[in-house]
């Protein structure tokens, strides 16, 4: 059997503390009472969009127009981006991650693998296709083909236009792994897939031939808790360099066409990472902020105000790096140095999700309230 829950991880890991005497459960920070505050967040509306939360990775999509949004019932919904509902379709099946937005259409998947595209403009189905297995990370397109990884480590592509199969391939993952899977991305012509076993691989997105797969952290633990190394945050890219991070392992640097490592750090995350003026920026497993220099891998600066405060993946914003915390609020970092230079209170409910575009950032809250903040 596979322990595929990052749950039954946290309680072995609490009842091995409780039993061996090991020292109290650290706390999450408490914030700064004052911060140099340069910007502000102005609230321009606030929606109830769901109930009932999904389980695996949630996307806000939006474009020039619309903001799409859904819950775990299978209800889908796009707003306008004043906050009014423009269209809702019922699925009637039980949605675990998406929406990836692309091409006029949307992709959201089930716990079982099914996989649906809908228009953009209707919400209308379009095709549904059933792969191996459950589905915890939003499919991706080119739009040629969509990628869809399941989390024993199968991709599978379908035809974007029909649903029909393409092909698919599979990757040897470890039993024990986080309870998720990264998004695949493509670039430059490529598709690219983090692994649970720490593998990054390049593939040919038409013909399904794998180009490399090379492993970024190689894990000389004895235990198996010791031995998770899974990719489960988004890689970036930047001029033919992919950058990629692993839980309790590396962030790493590496030369699209060759898979050369340019450099590694240690370091642990399960977020996505964020390419911004040169920095790579991510948020450690202990809710720590770093940022490493593209060209050397140099840490730049670091920033530990937010620790174990269950941070969402960054965003960039203009001049910032913003996420959201599990008390709802909404903060900003200088990309220079760090500092911190706005904060928000955005929600009495943990945010979950965030996205930043031109200056207004987009939050989603544990109880599914949407909200959008223009920058000031």
């Amino acid at each position: 059997m596979k322990f595929n829950y990052l749950i039954y991880l946290l309680l072995f890991i609490f009842l091995i503390a409780c039993e061996t005497g090991t020292k109290d459960l650290e706390k999450p920070s408490e914030l700064k009472k004052q911060i140099n505050e340069k910007f502000s967040f102005e609230r321009r509306w606030s929606v109830n969009a769901f109930k009932s939360l999904p389980l695996g990775k949630i996307n806000i999509a939006s474009d020039q127009d619309s903001i799409f949004i859904f819950d775990s019932k299978g209800e889908i919904k796009a707003f306008s981006n004043n906050g009014k509902r423009i269209w809702s379709n019922k699925l009637g099946f039980e949605i675990s991650t998406g929406i990836t937005l692309g091409f006029n259409k949307l992709l959201l998947s089930t716990s079982n693998g099914d996989v649906f595209c809908i228009s953009k403009d209707s919400g209308d189905t379009i095709w549904q296709y059933s792969t191996s297995g459950e589905v915890l990370s939003p499919p991706a397109t080119n739009g040629d083909i969509v990628a869809i990884q399941n989390v024993d480590g199968r991709v599978t592509a379908v035809d974007l236009d029909t649903g029909e199969f393409r092909w698919d391939y599979r990757s040897v993952i470890p039993n024990l792994t986080l309870r998720g899977t990264s998004e695949p991305s493509f670039y430059q012509g490529f598709l690219y897939i983090g692994f649970a076993n720490g593998n990054l691989a390049k593939i040919e997105p038409r013909s399904g031939v794998t180009q490399w797969e090379i492993p970024i952290t190689t894990s000389k633990e004895t235990s198996e808790i010791g031995r998770i190394i899974d990719i489960d945050g988004n890689f970036v890219f930047s001029g033919g360099i992919a950058f990629v991070a692993t839980f309790q392992g590396d962030v790493a640097a590496l030369d699209t066409r060759s898979g050369r490592f340019i450099w590694k750090e240690k370091t642990s995350t399960a977020n996505d990472l964020l390419s911004s003026r040169g920095k790579i920026i991510l948020i450690d497993e202990k809710d720590q902020v770093l940022a490493y220099s593209q060209n050397s891998g140099n840490l730049e600066w670091f920033n530990k105000d937010f620790f174990l405060r269950k941070l969402t993946s960054p965003s960039s914003l203009k001049s910032l790096v913003v996420y959201g915390d599990f008390q709802g609020f909404l903060h900003a970092l200088d990309i220079s140095q760090g500092q911190q230079v706005a904060r928000k209170r955005a929600s009495r409910s943990k945010i979950i999700s965030i996205s930043a575009k031109d200056e207004n950032v987009l939050t989603l809250d544990s109880k599914g309230k949407l909200s959008l903040f223009t920058l000031q």
